[in-house]
């Protein structure tokens, strides 16, 4: 796969059981089956099978922060789980050991309780950015409800990761921070606002064979 010319452009990429997956959304679904991985809501971008390596959708290359990896230490950034009844203890505790980033793993669309979504209002006042995502395997997370919900959390001042899961979300947020110590919000933003590249013909690629399709070096 990785010498295949329709797998060049498309960013970091995860193969596995025949299916290779673009890093945005991919995730561990089962702890032993053979295919072990997917990414629900988007599925693979590329098939292996029978020495050929398929496009399944257009490739995009995702944007890079501005980061040098010599030395580069990445800033603690917590995932809080959000349940039923949850209180600001996490998300104090969190602060008090230093996090300079939260990440919500909120209900539905992206929700909190009354409590949470006070606490980040005063965490986001005190310079600590604050991402939502879900807990639910597909689909974006969007201001939506009050009553603790969305609507609240985006009114105090929290940032909506889109469909990142929260593990996702925490390396995006980690690393935002330090490339824009002092406007990490803009840099995430503006990450998950990249429009992709345009996309190249779908082709067969034969591995150790010329590619069959229009996919450039």
């Amino acid at each position: 796969m990785a010498a295949a010319p329709c797998a060049r452009d498309r960013g970091v990429l995860l193969c596995f059981d025949g299916h290779v997956y673009a890093a945005r959304g991919v995730t561990k679904v089962d702890s032993l089956a053979a295919h072990a991985f997917d990414a629900p809501g988007r599925g693979p971008v590329l098939r292996v099978a029978e020495g050929a390596v398929i496009p399944l959708v257009p490739r995009s290359r995702p944007p890079a922060l501005p980061l040098t990896p010599d030395g580069l230490v990445l800033p603690r950034v917590d995932v809080l789980p959000l349940y039923v009844g949850a209180d600001a203890a996490l998300l104090r505790a969190a602060l008090e050991a230093g996090a300079r980033g939260l990440v919500l793993a909120a209900f539905g669309a992206g929700n909190a309780t009354p409590a949470v979504t006070d606490a980040v209002r005063d965490a986001v006042a005190g310079g600590v950015a604050v991402l939502v995502c879900s807990r639910v395997p597909a689909g974006p997370v969007l201001p939506l409800y009050t009553g603790g919900g969305g609507a609240d959390l985006e009114r105090a001042g929290a940032l909506f990761g889109a469909d990142l899961s929260p593990w996702q979300g925490r390396m995006l947020l980690a690393a935002a921070i330090a490339a824009r110590p002092s406007a990490p919000e803009s840099a995430v933003g503006d990450w998950l606002a990249a429009a992709p590249r345009p996309a190249d013909a779908p082709g067969t690629d034969r591995v150790g064979a010329p590619s069959t399709g229009q996919e450039g070096p």
